[in-house]
């Protein structure tokens, strides 16, 4: 009797470590084929004129994370944003002077995105219309900032679909409006590669903790450059 009683709990014990096995190999799969289904999206959108000037941001923030930090705080990310603005003044036609960036801007940018957007695009040149749809889409943007890739791929892209299926704007408007776009587009994609390549690095290890939440750093690089290119 003493011997089926302990042929009995050991099957239970059995039955049960089968169970949860079973139960971490769905994560990891799911963890897995999120992660696929992540990186088989690009951030090329071919419909974008001005889809170049996103992939010379993207490679111009590689070669800064090359040999730099990915930030993880305040001053990091002021940097970062100081090289990408010089990046983008040398490719660019107007004759702006390169915004000064200071950590005071970016962290008012990172309490309030929203306010502070609206302020950089109400206070430049474009017209009422191009500043209207564009807060628009930033506006998106902001509420999408957490959201994966893919989602936040396709409101780009969706957007730029209106913008150039039924453009109302000036080409100077259309440029500025389609190369911030591309940006964004390319900046969430950056940080996306950014996020599988530090699972990769942290699978079985518990991840750093880190200073930003999801794409927040994206979005903020994203908002202080529009004083570059408004």
């Amino acid at each position: 009797m003493k011997n089926l009683l302990i042929t009995y709990v050991l099957l239970c014990f059995l039955t049960s470590c089968s169970d949860d096995l079973d139960s971490n190999q769905t994560q990891l799969n799911d963890v897995s084929s999120e992660k696929s289904t992540s990186s088989t999206i690009t951030p090329e959108n071919k419909l974008n004129p001005f889809d170049k000037k996103g992939l010379l941001y993207y490679n111009a923030l590689h070669n800064y994370q090359a040999v730099n930090p990915v930030p993880n705080s305040i001053g990091e990310i002021t940097n970062q944003i100081k090289y990408l603005s010089c990046q983008i003044e040398k490719r660019s036609n107007t004759r702006k002077g390169v915004i000064t960036f200071n950590d005071s801007i970016v962290e008012a940018i990172m309490s309030d995105p929203d306010s502070n957007m609206i302020n950089i695009v109400q206070n430049s040149a474009l017209s009422t219309n191009a500043k209207s749809t564009l807060i628009s889409f930033l506006q998106g943007l902001i509420n999408h900032r957490q959201l994966d890739f893919a989602v936040s791929y396709a409101y780009i892209v969706d957007y730029e679909e209106t913008i150039i299926d039924d453009n109302p704007f000036d080409d100077d408007e259309t440029e500025t409006i389609l190369t911030i776009t591309s940006i964004s587009r390319y900046s969430l994609y950056s940080e996306s590669e950014r996020k599988d390549k530090d699972w990769d690095l942290s699978a079985g290890n518990k991840p750093a903790k880190k200073f930003f939440a999801a794409n927040e750093s994206s979005i903020i690089t994203v908002l202080a450059l529009l004083h570059s290119m408004l």
